[in-house]
């Protein structure tokens, strides 16, 4: 319901549920007394946009506050209720982890949800799929032993992280520098042990306040020019600001400024404002607020494959950009391949033949993956990709 609500409501609406969700979330991470709901609302489609959002456990403590009709509350609890389990099972396993590194002599930086989440009243408030740290590069290599000794596989390795799983659950991705080295902001984040200091509860490292926060700003960056992003990561933005009143914004806006960055984190810091301590949203303001609440917590796709294939935010797809996106398709690299032919990572020189059969595959047993994907490319200058580039200029990207 909410992925249709969402993309064929009029603005008025998808902007009215949006910031009620916001407003629930500001109750819950202040701990105040939760706002009236609005008239004519329904129960059933706030939960649902909840969940397109990924924010059903961190606004129960809100919303179990207000009169929900039974149906719809029985929903919010269990959601909470399951993300309480799924928390206290990767604490535990995040512990075993590392002091398994630690007891190694490996230093290494705890990153995005694993840290995120401490942010938060309660950590389970703040979901995460997967556990990303940074070790330096010649640790990733060690890690490899550790991670197999623990029961891991190895699932990809790519130029500046391996990604590992266990149970069909546990995901852990062992980075050997925060960003790929083809990022413009790396240099941001090289030698990011200097930019750390030593995690409260002395196992690992965590980046300074300032670069915790830019560290935050960025992941809301790359999500927002690519697919777009959800109210989760604006929410990560809005609690660790609330949290850290003596952040040297000056420094912050600086570093901002030397990436081109600083219009982007003027609107961005605005906005927050205005959907979590309240204000009125004009034209501006709006545009890209009903932009979030209609990406949810994974974005667009079809704006994800748009990102994929070309850099240009502003020019319409090309006939070269199309047929990169066919080819990148139809040959994907090592490490798209390598999760359904594990084979590969040891044997990478085996990609051309595995290409063949998937070729042979999808022509005999999928024929219709090709009918999908001609209309996936008929698609690329839609609506919706216009509207983006017009939300990215109100943003302040150009």
């Amino acid at each position: 319901m909410a992925v249709i609500f969402l993309t064929n409501s009029p603005d008025s609406k998808i902007i009215e549920y949006g910031r009620y969700i916001a407003k629930l979330i500001a109750s819950s991470v202040n701990n105040s007394t939760p706002p009236e709901a609005f008239d004519g609302i329904d129960w059933e489609v706030l939960y649902q946009c909840a969940t397109f959002h990924n924010v059903s456990a961190l606004i129960f403590p809100s919303v179990s506050k207000l009169s929900v009709p039974a149906e719809v509350m029985d929903k919010f609890k269990y959601d909470n209720y399951r993300m309480v389990a799924r928390e206290a099972r990767q604490e535990l396993e995040s512990r075993r982890i590392f002091k398994l590194i630690g007891d190694n002599g490996i230093p290494f930086i705890k990153l995005k949800g694993i840290t995120i989440k401490n942010i938060y009243p309660l950590p389970y408030m703040r979901t995460h799929s997967d556990i990303d740290i940074c070790v330096s590069p010649s640790d990733r290599e060690r890690c490899k032993q550790i991670m197999k000794d623990a029961g891991y596989k190895l699932d990809s390795s790519i130029d500046y992280h391996d990604e590992y799983s266990k149970d069909n659950f546990f995901i852990y991705e062992i980075h050997s520098s925060v960003m790929s080295l083809r990022s413009p902001f790396y240099s941001m984040f090289d030698d990011p042990f200097s930019k750390t200091k030593k995690d409260s509860d002395n196992t690992g490292y965590v980046f300074t306040d300032e670069y915790f926060y830019l560290s935050l700003f960025i992941h809301l960056y790359k999500h927002f020019i690519s697919e777009g992003c959800g109210i989760r990561l604006f929410s990560d933005l809005y609690v660790f600001s609330k949290n850290h009143p003596d952040l040297d914004m000056g420094f912050i806006r600086d570093i901002l400024k030397n990436y081109g960055l600083i219009d982007f984190y003027g609107h961005i810091t605005r906005l927050c404002e205005l959907l979590f301590d309240g204000g009125d949203l004009d034209g501006r303001y709006a545009a890209i607020s009903e932009f979030i609440f209609r990406s949810g917590e994974y974005g667009s796709p079809e704006l994800k494959r748009i990102s994929w294939i070309s850099s240009d935010k502003s020019a319409n797809i090309s006939f070269s950009d199309k047929t990169r996106y066919f080819l990148g398709n139809w040959f994907p690299g090592v490490k798209v391949m390598s999760k359904r032919h594990p084979v590969l990572n040891k044997a990478p020189f085996l990609l051309p033949f595995f290409w063949i059969y998937r070729g042979f595959y999808t022509l005999v047993r999928r024929p219709h993956s090709l009918r999908k994907q001609r209309d996936e490319i008929k698609k690329m200058n839609s609506d919706e990709i216009k509207t983006a580039k017009h939300v990215r200029n109100l943003a302040g990207i150009k």
